[in-house]
Protein backbone atom coordinates (compact mmCIF):
# COMPACT_ATOMS: atom_id res chain seq x y z
CA UNK A 1 0.00 0.00 0.00
CA UNK A 2 1.29 3.01 -1.15
CA UNK A 3 1.40 6.29 1.63
CA UNK A 4 0.75 9.84 0.67
CA UNK A 5 1.57 12.96 2.61
CA UNK A 6 -0.89 15.71 2.33
CA UNK A 7 0.28 19.13 3.71
CA UNK A 8 -1.83 22.13 5.13
CA UNK A 9 -4.98 19.62 5.44
CA UNK A 10 -7.21 23.14 5.64
CA UNK A 11 -6.52 24.33 2.69
CA UNK A 12 -9.53 24.66 0.20
CA UNK A 13 -8.15 21.85 -1.92
CA UNK A 14 -7.32 19.23 0.34
CA UNK A 15 -10.94 17.37 1.36
CA UNK A 16 -11.56 16.21 -2.67
CA UNK A 17 -7.65 15.91 -2.73
CA UNK A 18 -7.33 13.11 0.39
CA UNK A 19 -10.99 11.68 -0.83
CA UNK A 20 -9.39 10.90 -4.42
CA UNK A 21 -6.09 9.78 -2.91
CA UNK A 22 -7.92 7.10 -0.29
CA UNK A 23 -9.74 5.90 -3.72
CA UNK A 24 -6.21 5.05 -5.12
CA UNK A 25 -5.78 2.89 -2.26
CA UNK A 26 -3.45 5.11 -0.60
CA UNK A 27 -3.28 5.23 3.27
CA UNK A 28 -3.42 8.89 3.50
CA UNK A 29 -1.37 11.39 6.44
CA UNK A 30 -2.26 14.72 6.64
CA UNK A 31 -0.59 17.70 8.64
CA UNK A 32 -1.61 21.45 9.26
CA UNK A 33 -0.61 24.40 11.45
CA UNK A 34 -3.64 24.50 13.08
CA UNK A 35 -5.51 21.40 15.72
CA UNK A 36 -7.28 18.44 14.14
CA UNK A 37 -10.11 19.55 15.66
CA UNK A 38 -9.91 22.78 13.56
CA UNK A 39 -11.24 21.83 10.26
CA UNK A 40 -12.90 18.98 8.65
CA UNK A 41 -9.74 17.73 6.30
CA UNK A 42 -8.15 17.34 9.23
CA UNK A 43 -10.27 14.18 10.71
CA UNK A 44 -10.77 12.26 7.05
CA UNK A 45 -7.49 11.41 7.11
CA UNK A 46 -6.13 7.82 8.26
CA UNK A 47 -3.10 9.42 10.38
CA UNK A 48 -2.66 13.66 11.61
CA UNK A 49 0.23 15.55 12.70
CA UNK A 50 -0.31 19.52 13.76
CA UNK A 51 2.92 20.89 11.69
CA UNK A 52 5.87 23.57 12.44
CA UNK A 53 4.89 27.03 10.29
CA UNK A 54 6.81 26.49 6.96
CA UNK A 55 8.37 29.88 7.76
CA UNK A 56 10.36 28.03 10.37
CA UNK A 57 12.48 26.57 8.07
CA UNK A 58 14.73 24.04 9.41
CA UNK A 59 11.86 23.23 12.17
CA UNK A 60 9.50 22.21 9.56
CA UNK A 61 12.01 20.81 7.32
CA UNK A 62 13.25 18.45 10.60
CA UNK A 63 9.74 17.69 11.32
CA UNK A 64 8.14 16.35 7.74
CA UNK A 65 11.89 13.82 7.48
CA UNK A 66 10.49 12.91 10.49
CA UNK A 67 7.42 12.13 9.16
CA UNK A 68 8.34 10.50 5.79
CA UNK A 69 10.34 8.39 7.69
CA UNK A 70 8.36 7.30 10.87
CA UNK A 71 4.70 6.95 8.27
CA UNK A 72 6.76 5.65 5.46
CA UNK A 73 5.70 8.06 3.29
CA UNK A 74 6.10 7.61 -0.45
CA UNK A 75 4.15 11.04 -1.90
CA UNK A 76 4.56 14.32 -0.13
CA UNK A 77 2.13 16.40 -1.71
CA UNK A 78 2.65 20.05 -0.30
CA UNK A 79 -0.78 22.34 -0.72
CA UNK A 80 0.22 26.04 -0.18
CA UNK A 81 2.91 28.54 -1.48
CA UNK A 82 4.93 29.02 1.06
CA UNK A 83 5.59 24.88 1.32
CA UNK A 84 6.02 24.56 -2.32
CA UNK A 85 8.49 27.21 -2.55
CA UNK A 86 10.37 25.37 0.66
CA UNK A 87 10.23 21.51 -0.76
CA UNK A 88 10.78 21.71 -3.91
CA UNK A 89 14.35 22.63 -3.24
CA UNK A 90 14.32 19.32 -1.10
CA UNK A 91 13.40 16.57 -3.73
CA UNK A 92 16.77 15.21 -3.25
CA UNK A 93 16.72 14.86 0.21
CA UNK A 94 13.48 13.16 0.41
CA UNK A 95 14.10 11.44 -2.21
CA UNK A 96 16.82 9.37 -0.52
CA UNK A 97 14.36 8.65 2.04
CA UNK A 98 12.00 6.96 -0.84
CA UNK A 99 9.54 9.72 -0.99
CA UNK A 100 8.65 11.72 -3.89
CA UNK A 101 8.22 15.39 -3.42
CA UNK A 102 5.27 16.27 -5.51
CA UNK A 103 5.74 19.78 -7.13
CA UNK A 104 7.91 21.14 -10.25
CA UNK A 105 11.61 20.85 -9.85
CA UNK A 106 13.13 23.79 -8.08
CA UNK A 107 13.92 26.51 -11.52
CA UNK A 108 10.40 25.71 -12.46
CA UNK A 109 8.48 26.95 -9.51
CA UNK A 110 11.10 30.16 -9.55
CA UNK A 111 10.30 30.70 -12.49
CA UNK A 112 6.71 30.53 -12.12
CA UNK A 113 6.71 32.45 -9.00
CA UNK A 114 8.70 35.43 -10.81
CA UNK A 115 6.32 37.40 -12.26
CA UNK A 116 7.99 39.89 -14.07
CA UNK A 117 10.58 37.42 -15.87
CA UNK A 118 7.45 34.41 -16.63
CA UNK A 119 5.75 37.69 -18.54
CA UNK A 120 9.16 38.24 -20.44
CA UNK A 121 9.52 34.30 -21.24
CA UNK A 122 5.93 34.04 -22.72
CA UNK A 123 6.02 37.31 -24.30
CA UNK A 124 9.10 36.17 -26.23
CA UNK A 125 7.75 32.67 -27.17
CA UNK A 126 4.20 33.63 -28.44
CA UNK A 127 2.14 31.14 -26.81
CA UNK A 128 -0.05 33.44 -24.93
CA UNK A 129 -1.18 37.17 -25.01
CA UNK A 130 0.78 38.88 -21.93
CA UNK A 131 -0.34 42.20 -20.33
CA UNK A 132 2.83 44.52 -20.79
CA UNK A 133 4.46 44.09 -17.81
CA UNK A 134 7.83 46.28 -16.33
CA UNK A 135 9.21 47.60 -12.94
CA UNK A 136 7.53 50.61 -11.72
CA UNK A 137 10.12 51.90 -9.75
CA UNK A 138 11.93 55.27 -11.08
CA UNK A 139 9.19 55.40 -13.67
CA UNK A 140 6.01 58.11 -13.18
CA UNK A 141 3.57 56.87 -15.53
CA UNK A 142 1.04 60.01 -16.96
CA UNK A 143 -2.23 60.30 -16.51
CA UNK A 144 -3.64 58.77 -19.46
CA UNK A 145 -1.84 55.27 -18.54
CA UNK A 146 -4.07 54.86 -15.12
CA UNK A 147 -5.16 52.86 -14.02
CA UNK A 148 -2.11 50.32 -13.26
CA UNK A 149 -2.47 47.40 -11.60
CA UNK A 150 0.50 46.89 -8.92
CA UNK A 151 1.96 43.28 -8.00
CA UNK A 152 4.39 42.00 -5.72
CA UNK A 153 6.76 40.03 -8.56
CA UNK A 154 6.49 36.85 -6.56
CA UNK A 155 3.47 37.47 -5.03
CA UNK A 156 1.02 34.30 -4.36
CA UNK A 157 -2.72 34.81 -5.08
CA UNK A 158 -3.84 38.33 -4.74
CA UNK A 159 -1.69 39.31 -1.67
CA UNK A 160 -0.19 42.63 -1.59
CA UNK A 161 -1.98 43.47 -5.19
CA UNK A 162 -2.98 47.17 -5.60
CA UNK A 163 -4.70 49.04 -8.42
CA UNK A 164 -3.52 52.72 -8.77
CA UNK A 165 -6.15 54.67 -10.07
CA UNK A 166 -3.71 57.82 -10.11
CA UNK A 167 -0.61 59.26 -9.82
CA UNK A 168 -1.15 60.04 -5.50
CA UNK A 169 -2.24 56.40 -5.49
CA UNK A 170 0.76 54.87 -7.24
CA UNK A 171 3.24 56.93 -5.38
CA UNK A 172 2.05 55.71 -2.02
CA UNK A 173 1.96 52.07 -2.79
CA UNK A 174 5.79 52.37 -4.26
CA UNK A 175 6.89 54.27 -1.00
CA UNK A 176 5.52 50.95 1.26
CA UNK A 177 7.49 48.60 -0.29
CA UNK A 178 10.55 47.70 -3.40
CA UNK A 179 9.14 44.35 -5.00
CA UNK A 180 6.16 45.64 -7.27
CA UNK A 181 5.80 45.07 -11.02
CA UNK A 182 3.57 47.01 -12.79
CA UNK A 183 0.88 46.22 -15.49
CA UNK A 184 -2.05 48.42 -17.05
CA UNK A 185 -5.32 47.01 -15.25
CA UNK A 186 -7.31 45.07 -17.40
CA UNK A 187 -11.09 44.51 -15.90
CA UNK A 188 -12.84 41.52 -17.26
CA UNK A 189 -13.57 37.84 -16.13
CA UNK A 190 -11.39 35.42 -14.87
CA UNK A 191 -10.49 31.72 -16.30
CA UNK A 192 -8.58 28.87 -14.42
CA UNK A 193 -7.60 26.24 -15.85
CA UNK A 194 -6.14 22.94 -14.48
CA UNK A 195 -3.23 21.76 -15.68
CA UNK A 196 -1.66 17.77 -15.73
CA UNK A 197 1.06 17.77 -17.37
CA UNK A 198 3.44 14.20 -17.54
CA UNK A 199 7.42 13.49 -18.05
CA UNK A 200 6.69 12.01 -21.39
CA UNK A 201 5.03 15.80 -22.58
CA UNK A 202 1.14 14.63 -22.20
CA UNK A 203 -1.67 17.21 -21.01
CA UNK A 204 -5.12 16.94 -19.30
CA UNK A 205 -6.05 20.52 -18.77
CA UNK A 206 -9.93 21.55 -17.97
CA UNK A 207 -10.78 25.40 -18.26
CA UNK A 208 -13.60 26.97 -16.04
CA UNK A 209 -14.79 30.82 -15.60
CA UNK A 210 -15.05 32.57 -12.15
CA UNK A 211 -18.55 33.42 -11.58
CA UNK A 212 -18.12 34.26 -7.98
CA UNK A 213 -15.25 34.43 -6.23
CA UNK A 214 -13.92 35.57 -2.10
CA UNK A 215 -11.71 38.66 -2.54
CA UNK A 216 -7.92 36.43 -1.59
CA UNK A 217 -9.41 35.00 -5.24
CA UNK A 218 -10.97 31.71 -3.88
CA UNK A 219 -13.38 30.74 -6.61
CA UNK A 220 -16.76 29.71 -5.23
CA UNK A 221 -19.35 29.43 -8.10
CA UNK A 222 -17.82 28.52 -11.62
CA UNK A 223 -18.61 27.34 -15.35
CA UNK A 224 -16.88 24.70 -16.45
CA UNK A 225 -15.72 25.18 -20.23
CA UNK A 226 -14.24 21.60 -21.56
CA UNK A 227 -12.47 22.33 -24.91
CA UNK A 228 -11.89 25.83 -24.22
CA UNK A 229 -9.10 27.42 -26.05
CA UNK A 230 -7.29 28.18 -23.08
CA UNK A 231 -6.74 24.67 -22.50
CA UNK A 232 -4.16 24.23 -25.45
CA UNK A 233 -2.67 27.84 -24.55
CA UNK A 234 -2.12 25.93 -20.89
CA UNK A 235 0.05 22.88 -22.26
CA UNK A 236 2.12 25.01 -24.55
CA UNK A 237 3.00 26.76 -21.69
CA UNK A 238 3.24 23.94 -19.51
CA UNK A 239 5.67 22.88 -22.26
CA UNK A 240 7.66 25.85 -22.18
CA UNK A 241 8.41 25.74 -18.77
CA UNK A 242 9.14 22.67 -18.47
CA UNK A 243 6.45 21.64 -15.73
CA UNK A 244 6.04 18.16 -14.99
CA UNK A 245 2.62 17.44 -12.40
CA UNK A 246 -0.66 19.38 -11.50
CA UNK A 247 -0.46 23.35 -11.51
CA UNK A 248 -3.25 25.74 -12.28
CA UNK A 249 -2.51 29.24 -14.42
CA UNK A 250 -5.13 32.24 -14.40
CA UNK A 251 -5.83 34.46 -17.23
CA UNK A 252 -8.00 38.11 -17.72
CA UNK A 253 -11.16 37.30 -20.37
CA UNK A 254 -11.97 40.40 -21.82
CA UNK A 255 -14.69 40.29 -25.03
CA UNK A 256 -12.60 37.24 -27.21
CA UNK A 257 -9.09 38.45 -25.69
CA UNK A 258 -7.53 36.31 -22.98
CA UNK A 259 -4.42 37.71 -21.22
CA UNK A 260 -1.95 35.18 -18.90
CA UNK A 261 -1.96 36.59 -14.73
CA UNK A 262 -0.13 33.72 -13.41
CA UNK A 263 1.27 30.29 -13.17
CA UNK A 264 0.39 28.48 -9.74
CA UNK A 265 3.00 25.55 -8.76
CA UNK A 266 0.43 23.29 -7.05
CA UNK A 267 -3.37 22.43 -7.03
CA UNK A 268 -6.10 25.52 -6.77
CA UNK A 269 -8.36 25.82 -3.99
CA UNK A 270 -10.57 25.44 -7.01
CA UNK A 271 -9.29 21.82 -8.14
CA UNK A 272 -12.44 20.22 -6.70
CA UNK A 273 -14.54 21.85 -9.13
CA UNK A 274 -12.54 19.66 -11.46
CA UNK A 275 -12.81 16.38 -9.77
CA UNK A 276 -16.39 17.03 -9.44
CA UNK A 277 -16.69 17.46 -12.97
CA UNK A 278 -14.77 14.64 -14.17
CA UNK A 279 -10.93 15.21 -14.24
CA UNK A 280 -9.38 13.49 -11.19
CA UNK A 281 -6.24 16.01 -11.11
CA UNK A 282 -5.35 14.54 -7.58
CA UNK A 283 -5.18 10.98 -9.10
CA UNK A 284 -3.00 13.00 -12.11
CA UNK A 285 -0.45 14.09 -10.05
CA UNK A 286 0.25 10.76 -8.38
CA UNK A 287 0.30 9.24 -12.12
CA UNK A 288 2.79 12.12 -13.38
CA UNK A 289 5.14 11.79 -10.35
CA UNK A 290 4.97 7.97 -10.81
CA UNK A 291 6.40 8.25 -14.43
CA UNK A 292 2.87 7.11 -16.06
CA UNK A 293 1.94 8.59 -19.02
CA UNK A 294 -1.46 10.25 -18.58
CA UNK A 295 -3.21 9.92 -21.65
CA UNK A 296 -6.03 12.25 -23.11
CA UNK A 297 -8.71 13.55 -20.79
CA UNK A 298 -12.28 11.85 -20.27
CA UNK A 299 -14.98 14.05 -21.86
CA UNK A 300 -16.72 16.76 -19.49
CA UNK A 301 -19.80 17.88 -20.33
CA UNK A 302 -19.98 22.23 -19.71
CA UNK A 303 -21.91 22.76 -16.37
CA UNK A 304 -21.88 24.99 -13.43
CA UNK A 305 -20.35 24.09 -9.92
CA UNK A 306 -21.28 25.63 -6.55
CA UNK A 307 -19.24 24.87 -3.06
CA UNK A 308 -21.61 23.99 -0.43
CA UNK A 309 -20.34 24.81 3.39
CA UNK A 310 -21.88 22.51 5.74
CA UNK A 311 -21.03 22.20 9.84
CA UNK A 312 -19.12 19.13 11.34
CA UNK A 313 -18.35 18.38 14.80
CA UNK A 314 -14.82 18.02 15.17
CA UNK A 315 -14.79 17.36 19.01
CA UNK A 316 -17.15 17.05 21.86
CA UNK A 317 -15.69 18.74 25.02
CA UNK A 318 -16.68 17.94 28.27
Amino acid sequence: MKTTLFTAVGSASAPCAIAQIRALGHRVIGCDLYPQAWNAASNEVDAFFQAEPASSADAYLSQMTQAVRRERVDYLIPLTDVEVDLLCARKEHFAALGCTVCTPDEPVVRLCRNKLHMARALEQSGVCRTIPTRSPYGHVPQDGDFPIMLKPVGGRSSQGQVVARNREQYLAALAGRDDYIAQPYIDGNVFTVDVARDSYGQVQALCRQELLRTSNGLGSTVRMLPGHPLEAVCAAIAAQAGIVGVVNMEFIGREEEFYFLEVNPRFSGGVGFSIAAGVDFAALEVACFGGERIGPRPEVRPMTLTRRIQPMITRVEG
